[in-house]
């Protein structure tokens, strides 16, 4: 028997692990409710759905892929919320959209310089000026002690391969220390911290 299992409903599957769900809460903590949103490299819309069950989140999710987007309506039907696909390089369609925040969670890390400099710029656009640019990241790091805690719960296996497929250019990111430049050459706020027991890295960005 022919099993036919695309990428964005395996990628839809592992959104739906504890892990991942551990993994968003630490951006889930950030925002205030009815904060007006923009997820930026949505995929399947796992952010979306907590934000707006948890915080009655006025959001919209971006993402290249229809595919992913496709996922993300099945996961999000019956919920108020805007998905727009866009193209990799080309201006967000929104204008004078004031968002209160927007978050980048699993995706600047995978980036060249020129493309994360795109979507900061592009998310500066649109965000309003007390908004902030929360970003979400994995650090490739973490004790081995919780490594195996979080795998060997139920339903987190895909925790592993996770770590395992990030962990060499979630390093890399970690040690270049990116964002911060970009904050530095823009005259922004920028803190970060440590989040997800050592494998997540939490990056502010806030204008002056």
């Amino acid at each position: 028997m022919k099993i036919n299992i695309s990428f964005s409903s395996f990628f839809s599957s592992v959104q739906e692990a504890p892990w991942y769900v551990e993994f968003l809460e630490p951006v889930v903590s950030q925002i205030p409710p009815f904060s007006k949103v923009l997820d930026i490299g949505t995929g399947t819309g796992k952010l979306l759905q907590l934000l707006i069950n948890g915080k009655n989140s006025d959001c919209t999710g971006i993402d290249t892929s229809a595919s992913m987007l496709a996922e993300a309506e099945k996961k999000l039907e019956g919920l108020a919320v805007s998905l727009v696909q866009v193209t990799s390089g080309v201006a967000f369609p929104f204008q004078n959209a004031g968002f209160d925040e927007i978050c980048i969670c699993n995706v600047l890390f995978n980036l060249s310089v020129d493309d994360q400099n795109f979507l900061l710029n592009q998310s500066l656009d649109v965000l309003n000026d007390e908004g902030r640019i929360i970003i979400l990241s994995p650090t490739g790091k973490g004790f081995i002690k919780d490594f195996f805690r979080k795998f060997s719960k139920k339903n987190n296996m895909s925790f592993a391969l996770w770590y395992m497929l990030t962990r060499q250019t979630a390093r890399k990111y970690n040690a270049q220390g990116r964002i911060q430049d970009f904050c530095k050459d823009k005259n922004l706020i920028y803190s970060r911290r440590i989040v997800f027991d050592g494998f997540g890295l939490l990056e502010i960005v806030e204008r002056i």
